[in-house]
């Protein structure tokens, strides 16, 4: 089983095995979510394009990337997990 350890604030370096494993590269989305009993799932979310993107989450009304980036990303984890399951 491979190692890691955590630092100082909070980040992790995933093993190259595990990276292989998941096809993990730079610049990739990873959820996480608590399987009880100190274990965590851990899923690499696909990548999409613009177009694909904005043909699944359309946008009506102005909107405010600060204010709302958090929520369409929360969402888009939710969607992910539940598609992977």
């Amino acid at each position: 089983m491979p190692l890691a350890k955590v630092q100082a604030r909070g980040q992790v370096t995933l093993p190259r095995s595990v990276r292989r494993e998941l096809n993990c590269k730079p610049g990739d989305t990873v959820a996480f979510q608590s399987a009880g009993h100190g274990a965590v799932e851990m899923r690499v979310l696909p990548r999409r394009s613009l177009a694909e993107l904005l043909d699944r989450y359309r946008i009506a009304g102005e909107i405010d990337p600060s204010r709302d980036r958090a929520a369409w990303q929360a969402a888009a984890a939710q969607e992910a997990l539940k598609g992977s399951a």
